[in-house]
């Protein structure tokens, strides 16, 4: 397929990714100035088809390849997806996908354990509260290295559990040693080195409920 791209002035779209990425740098560490996302508009449903190459889930509407990041136009959105719009929850969509580049600067391209990538994706864009507070944990793990609609239901509130009970700086470094880890065991041996506890349910769900693992 044949794309035409043309440059646009949006304030609104660049007060968006220009807080999104002062707060992302802060988050990250990066000073991220060269070889920084490109924020490409996509007007419609077919277009997003044409360019995943399949029909894709009307819940999609932003997603990153490589250094661009891709964003279902704001004036179709509900026409065009199964969302609501509002300006709060597009900016946090914007952000959710600016996310996952500094995640595959951090992981050396990796996007995965899916339930980490988009659960950190989640969290620092705020996008939690569209989500039911969990009473327990108990599917967010499953994810590993698929994303589906279930897969953002648990993931945010196990990153952010992981953040308020250790830190960022844990985060960090699981996140940077994605690049060499290519199976759940090898996941879950590192989780252990960095975090001193295993990775399962038992342990996040003790954290829940604001108990010390």
């Amino acid at each position: 397929m044949v794309f035409r791209i043309i440059g646009e002035k949006d304030l609104f779209l660049e007060k968006i990714y220009r807080d999104s990425m002062k707060a992302l740098d802060l988050f990250f560490g990066l000073d991220w100035r060269d070889g920084i996302p490109n924020l490409i508009i996509v007007s419609g449903r077919k277009d997003i088809d044409q360019l995943f190459g399949t029909q894709t889930e009307k819940w999609v509407v932003g997603w990153l390849d490589g250094r661009n990041v891709f964003i279902l136009d704001r004036n179709n959105y509900e026409k065009e997806s199964c969302n609501k719009y509002s300006d709060e929850e597009y900016s946090k969509m914007i952000r959710h996908e600016l996310v996952h580049a500094f995640f595959g600067v951090l992981s050396d391209g990796k996007q995965k354990p899916s339930w980490l990538c988009e659960g950190r994706a989640v969290y620092l864009s705020g996008q939690n509260v569209m989500f039911a507070r969990p009473e327990k944990l108990s599917s967010f793990l499953g994810y590993y290295d698929r994303v589906d609609a279930g897969t953002y239901r648990e993931s945010g509130f196990a990153v952010e559990l992981l953040v308020k009970a250790y830190g960022k700086q844990k985060l960090l470094r699981l996140i940077k040693s994605l690049g060499e880890i290519n199976s759940r065991k090898a996941l879950a041996s590192k989780f252990k080195e960095i975090y001193g506890t295993d990775l399962n349910y038992s342990n996040f769900n003790k954290l829940l409920k604001g108990e010390r693992v």
